[in-house]
């Protein structure tokens, strides 16, 4: 975590229990998913898909961003794409400079996942807690566990309920 999230006396607990936790379900929901995927397809060496699945993580993790920053409507596709295409974070900064990935060889797609790679270490010093790896069991129960934690504290505050299903890129 990062000490810009710090105040003069700790983690803003507001921001964890509202923006932060909507940042840390939707990066288990997606950006997660996506570096799964870059990596098995480098492994594979199937170097088009590993460059798509660095899309899917750069935007995942400009989504993310946006929801730490206080966003808080459904993503809207033409509208994120406007974001995407216009934002000057570097994540999305990171997306437009991808190659195409039918076009991409070894080179191109290996300097693409070190992006992602960068991105993804920046937005994870960023959360409010360590996201478990979902996709494993230990990984769920203990993500289970945070977000049972995570509604109990928004019910007392009087907060709405966290989206569970925003996953929608």
């Amino acid at each position: 975590m990062d000490a810009d999230l710090l105040g003069d006396e700790g983690l803003d607990a507001g921001w964890v229990i509202s923006h932060g936790a909507n940042a840390a379900w939707q990066y288990a929901q997606s950006v997660q998913a996506s570096l799964e995927d870059l990596t098995a397809a480098r492994d594979e060496g199937d170097w088009a898909l590993c460059v798509e699945s660095c899309a899917m993580a750069l935007r995942a993790i400009v989504y993310c961003r946006r929801l730490m920053r206080g966003f808080n409507g459904g993503l809207v596709e033409p509208e994120f794409q406007l974001h995407l295409a216009t934002c000057e974070d570097s994540a999305a900064q990171a997306l437009r400079a991808l190659p195409c990935p039918l076009d991409a060889g070894e080179a191109e797609a290996i300097a693409s996942v070190a992006r992602v790679e960068a991105e993804d270490s920046a937005l994870r010093r960023k959360l409010p807690f360590d996201v478990p790896v979902v996709r494993t069991p230990e990984g769920r129960w203990e993500a289970m566990r945070i977000s049972a934690t995570l509604v109990r504290w928004r019910r007392e505050r009087g907060l709405h309920h966290v989206d569970w299903r925003q996953d929608g890129l």
